[in-house]
C-alpha cells in the first residue's frame, strides 16, 4: 500500500522480532550496568547548541555539519537534537548539584542520538547508545574500569573476537609540543593530502590522524608518535592503565593515530573493534568538561557502545540474562591490594552475589563510608596482612562485629552467612 509519508532518511521503525531483541538487550544492559555500580541517568533529547559547540569542538564533524538544528529559537537559544551523551550528562551534573553526592558519580544512559550524516552500513542518523560515565575521578583505574565494563559485557554475551585500540593524547601541555611537531611534518605534504586534511592542518591538526581517506594513510603512518611527547604525569597515568589491562588479560593494541572525534578528550582514548568489522563497536576515553562548562576541574572517564552496531554482531547469537541476588561490599586497604580485591569482586559476581565496591577511593575509611551511605550490611575488607595470609575480613556494618574468612572457601562461607 502506498502512503503519503515515509520515515526520514537514515531512521528506522522497529517491530516484531527486532523489537523483542531490543527489549531484551536493554534489560541485559540495564541489569549489567547496575551490577557494576552505575546509576541510570536520562537527559533531554533536545539540548542548547552551546552544550555541544563548547565541548565537542567547533571544527569537529558533528558540530560543523552533523547536528540536527531545530527550526526557530526559544528565548534566543538555538536548540538541537543531541548528537552524543557525555556533554549532556556533565551539564546535568552541574545544573542539578550532583557534586553534593558521594564522589565519583558513576552513571549510565541508554538512549537515542541524532547525527545528520550519510546513512550507510553501521551508521544511522538516529541511533541508540549505551554509555557509561565515571565523573570526578582522576584515578587511572577509572580508565581501565571503563574499558573493562565493555570487555566484560561482550564476553558475557559470547562475543570473543574483539580487541581494544588504545592511545593517550596527553594533557594540554603535552599536546602543545606534539601539535608543533605534527604541523611541521604535514606542512611538507600540504599539497598532497586531501582537502579535509588541508583544512584540519589549519583548524585542528590533531584531527589529521583521524582521516580515513586512503590517500592519506601513508602520511599517518609516518607522522610523529604522540606517545613520545607525553609529560611524566601523563606517561605514568597511561602506564598504570596498561598495567591493569595486562593484569586482567584484556586484548589491546597501542594505536598512536587514535584521537577520537571530539575535542574534549585528554589522556586515555580507546575504541573497540570486532574482527572483520571496519566500524568501531564502541569507544571513549578521559575528559574534563568541568573546566569548559563551569571553570571547575572535573576529571572524568567514559565510553559508549552503539546498540545497532551491536545487533549486527549479535543477530545469530542466542544469549540469556543472568539474574543477580544478594548484596555485599568489597573494600581494600592500600593500593597493593586493589587488584586482588577486584579479582574477589569478579568472583562474587560469577557466583550470583551482587557485590558493590568503590575502587576509585584509595582510603579504606572512605570506601566504608560509601558502603554505609548505600546501606550495605556486610563488607569484605582485604588488607596487606590478610593478602599474605590468604584470608579476608567480613565486617557486619550494622553492629561492627567481624570475622576472618579464608579466600579459598569464600563464596561457600558467604552463602551460609549472607545468603
Amino acid at each position: 500500500m502506498k502512503i503519503k509519508t515515509q520515515r526520514p532518511r537514515g531512521m528506522r521503525d522497529v517491530f516484531g522480532d527486532e523489537s523483542d531483541f531490543y527489549l531484551k538487550i536493554r534489560d541485559l544492559i540495564t541489569n549489567f550496568s547496575v551490577l557494576n555500580g552505575f546509576r541510570y541517568v536520562e537527559t533531554p533529547l533536545v539540548e542548547n547548541i552551546k552544550t555541544f559547540t563548547s565541548s565537542l569542538g567547533e571544527s569537529s564533524d558533528v558540530v560543523s555539519k552533523e547536528m540536527f538544528v531545530i527550526k526557530g529559537k526559544e528565548k534566543g537559544d538555538v536548540l538541537v537534537l543531541r548528537p552524543e551523551g557525555t556533554a549532556g550528562v556533565i551539564r546535568a551534573y552541574f545544573e542539578n548539584g550532583w557534586q553534593n553526592f558521594t564522589q565519583p558519580v558513576s552513571v549510565f544512559y541508554l538512549g537515542k542520538m541524532f547525527r545528520r550524516e550519510r546513512p550507510q552500513y553501521g551508521r544511522l542518523r538516529e541511533h541508540t547508545q549505551w554509555g557509561i560515565e565515571i565523573i570526578n575521578s582522576e584515578d587511572p583505574f577509572a580508565d581501565f574500569f571503563t574499558i573493562f565494563v565493555f570487555f566484560r559485557f561482550l564476553n558475557q554475551i559470547k562475543i570473543r573476537n574483539f580487541k581494544v585500540k588504545i592511545n593517550s593524547l596527553g594533557c594540554q601541555r603535552c599536546r602543545r609540543k606534539y601539535r608543533t611537531q605534527l604541523i611541521n611534518f604535514y606542512k611538507k605534504y600540504k599539497n598532497k593530502i586531501c582537502v579535509d586534511c588541508q583544512r584540519r592542518l589549519t583548524l585542528n591538526p590533531l584531527r589529521l590522524l583521524d582521516c580515513k581517506n586512503p590517500q592519506d594513510q601513508e602520511y599517518k603512518k609516518k607522522a610523529p608518535n604522540i606517545l613520545n611527547y607525553l609529560c611524566k604525569f601523563c606517561e605514568l597515568h597511561f602506564q598504570k592503565v596498561i598495567e591493569f589491562l595486562d593484569y586482567f588479560k584484556i586484548p589491546y593494541e597501542l594505536d598512536s593515530t587514535l584521537v577520537r572525534g571530539f575535542d574534549y578528550y585528554s589522556r586515555t582514548v580507546f575504541e573497540i573493534f570486532v574482527e572483520n568489522e571496519e566500524i568501531a563497536l564502541g569507544g571513549g576515553g578521559r575528559y574534563d568538561l568541568g573546566e569548559i562548562m563551569s571553570n571547575i576541574p572535573l576529571p572524568s572517564c567514559g565510553g559508549a557502545m552503539g546498540i545497532e552496531r551491536l545487533k549486527i554482531i549479535l543477530d545469530k547469537i542466542d544469549f540469556k540474562i543472568k539474574k543477580s541476588s544478594s548484596k555485599i561490599f568489597v573494600a581494600f586497604a592500600g593500593e597493593e591490594t586493589k587488584a586482588k580485591a577486584f579479582e574477589i569482586f569478579l568472583d562474587l559476581q560469577g557466583n550470583n552475589f551482587f557485590p558493590v565496591a568503590n575502587f576509585f577511593k584509595s582510603s579504606l575509611s572512605g570506601q566504608l563510608d560509601y558502603a554505609n551511605k548505600l546501606g550495605i550490611k556486610h563488607a569484605l575488607i582485604l588488607g596487606f596482612h590478610e593478602l599474605g595470609q590468604g584470608t579476608i575480613i567480613l565486617k557486619d556494618m550494622e553492629y561492627g562485629s567481624q570475622e576472618i574468612l579464608k579466600l579459598s572457601n569464600l563464596t561457600k562461607e558467604l552463602k551460609k552467612i549472607v545468603g
